[in-house]
């Protein structure tokens, strides 16, 4: 049980295996960090402590440890070299839900036989070959894996071993670890999904290849919603009839922020700290603007170009009033090289950098379905980004990838800030509800019987301060300026909006902003041009090949 204010009891849980154990230290220590767990070698520690135990290939475990077993295969010389292979996953209810009876391309490297199987449910094979496999549960339950656990170098982190080109290895012990600390008893959000799309705007019911009122059509028949990332510099313009296409199809189609001025890596530049609050509040007043005019809402959450922003920088669009960013962390860590990152980051449901949620996304392909279970399996949001050329063979990209999502159970296909609102868990103990926030603004819907919460925020140490308001739905609001985990009075039945207040709020309206030079707007129009004239000249691209190819035939074939 979670008493108010407490964290979550640590599981101790040993390792048999000294050579092996040696050589995966930093990845323990990094799932130390992401989970409530602590790892201790097998001889090192109270016996009568232990919660579980993972193996490197030692034989003696089962009999002696009543506790869950994880056995994975230790690597060697003659485990072979990573290669594509096809993963096929059982129906075994063992397994995590959304990968059950799905077939799933990855890399992994293989070692020369599969699982010696005695009693055992196989969960995965690659060819017929056994690599993850459960026997007996509960206290007893015993699984085995046969791909090696990965190497974390001196700089690695858990999402570099957990993509969905390399996540074999780590999934087995995810997954295990996910049982021990009974993962199950918080209750994640549905699954949430958004496609975006970078630099549309609301010039014309048209931007490249993007028809919006033919995809939000689209998104009708096939359930699924379509955000797009529009930078604030083009909100000097709105087309009415573009305009109304937003807001009668408002559960179809959003608009969220997309950088200021969309110059190249223009959130990633290493400003003085008043030109990063001036760039962040011009973004956020054209927003409004665009807002007054357009009676189209744009969700506070930021994709940056280029995927490209410095960490300073998000500590700005925290204060300012940003509740959250879109980066990949790929893309995050490629432009913040000198920046020492936790070991732990990719596994939570969003991560907090410089006081801001960061929501990650991933291309969108034919061929992303892995990145989407990923996803779905951390429960962290299915965002899919692109461009307009991604469409412009037509909508049968979205509508199959939308397909496979609603596959997967029940999915709430939302905008920006609504997915952002919703990045957190509740655990209910009889009349008390404890919120674990994702997010610095969240919505929540309390359930009957519910009469105390406790909100628990993650990112916060010991020591941290910051402010909480409760704002209910009939507008009156509760504030405390320092809140420690203490249990809040609330009526059951209702919505409640939770924001974690930040100590060192600004207000963009008060904040002084530059003009905004030529040389940008003449880039961003250049650009805009760009995408508006490529159907055009795609169409007679494709009619110069026909005719060409036409051309070549003889006009009188021989017989």
């Amino acid at each position: 049980m979670l008493a108010s204010g407490k964290r979550e009891a640590v599981k101790l849980i040993e390792l048999a295996g000294t050579a092996e154990s040696h050589r995966t230290k930093r990845l323990f220590e990094a799932l130390s960090q992401a989970f409530p767990v602590r790892f201790q070698e097998r001889g090192k520690g109270e016996r009568n402590r232990t919660d579980a135990v993972i193996d490197f290939g030692t034989d003696a475990t089962e009999a002696r440890d009543k506790v869950p077993t994880l056995r994975v295969s230790p690597a060697g010389k003659d485990s072979t070299k990573a290669d594509k292979v096809l993963v096929q996953f059982t129906s075994s209810p063992s397994l995590p839900a959304v990968f059950r009876g799905r077939t799933v391309e990855t890399e992994a490297a293989l070692p020369p036989s599969g699982l010696r199987l005695a009693d055992q449910e196989v969960l995965a094979s690659i060819s017929g070959r056994p690599i993850w496999a459960v026997r007996g549960q509960g206290a007893e339950e015993s699984y085995h894996s046969a791909i090696p656990l990965p190497n974390m170098d001196a700089n690695g982190v858990l999402f570099e071993h957990f993509a969905s080109h390399n996540f074999l290895g780590l999934l087995p012990l995810i997954h295990f670890l996910h049982r021990v600390i009974g993962a199950d008893r918080w209750t994640a959000p549905p699954l949430r999904a958004c496609f975006m799309f970078d630099d549309p705007n609301l010039h014309w019911p048209r931007y490249g290849h993007v028809d919006f009122r033919e995809l939000a059509l689209s998104a009708e028949r096939h359930h699924y919603h379509a955000s797009f990332a529009t930078i604030p510099m083009d909100g000097w313009y709105v087309h009415r009839g573009t305009a109304e296409i937003f807001r009668q199809y408002q559960s179809r189609l959003s608009l969220l922020c997309h950088g200021n001025n969309h110059t190249t890596h223009e959130l990633a530049r290493d400003y003085a700290a008043a030109d990063r609050q001036a760039l962040v509040a011009q973004a956020l007043q054209r927003i409004g603007s665009l807002e007054r005019r357009s009676k189209v809402q744009v969700s506070r959450v930021m994709a940056a170009p280029h995927g490209a922003c410095s960490e300073e920088l998000m500590g700005d669009m925290a204060r300012l009033g940003f509740e959250a960013a879109c980066i990949s962390h790929w893309s995050n860590r490629s432009h913040n090289p000198s920046k020492q990152w936790n070991m732990r980051l990719g596994l939570a449901m969003a991560e907090m950098v410089a006081d801001l949620p960061l929501i990650p996304r991933f291309r969108i392909f034919p061929t992303c379905q892995t990145d989407i279970l990923l996803a779905a399996f951390l429960n962290q949001p299915i965002i899919p980004v692109g461009h307009h050329e991604d469409v412009a063979d037509g909508l049968a990209l979205l509508e199959g990838l939308a397909g496979f999502i609603n596959s997967l159970g029940e999915v709430q296909w939302l905008d920006m800030q609504s997915i952002a609102r919703s990045n957190f868990f509740t655990l209910r103990e009889a009349e008390v509800l404890q919120v674990k926030m994702y997010s610095r603004k969240i919505r929540l819907a309390v359930p009957p019987g519910i009469e105390q919460l406790c909100i628990h925020r993650p990112w916060l140490s010991d020591g941290d301060q910051e402010g909480l308001e409760l704002r209910l739905q009939n507008e009156d609001s509760v504030q405390f300026n320092l809140y420690r985990g203490e249990r809040i009075p609330i009526r059951p039945g209702g919505e409640v909006e939770i924001a974690s207040i930040h100590p060192s709020l600004l207000d963009s309206v008060k904040v002084p902003v530059a003009r905004t030079p030529l040389w940008a707007v003449a880039r961003r129009q250049l650009c805009e041009i760009r995408d508006r004239m490529k159907p055009a000249a795609r169409r007679l691209f494709k009619r110069g090949q026909r005719r060409a190819v036409s051309g070549k035939q003889p006009k009188n074939p021989p017989p």
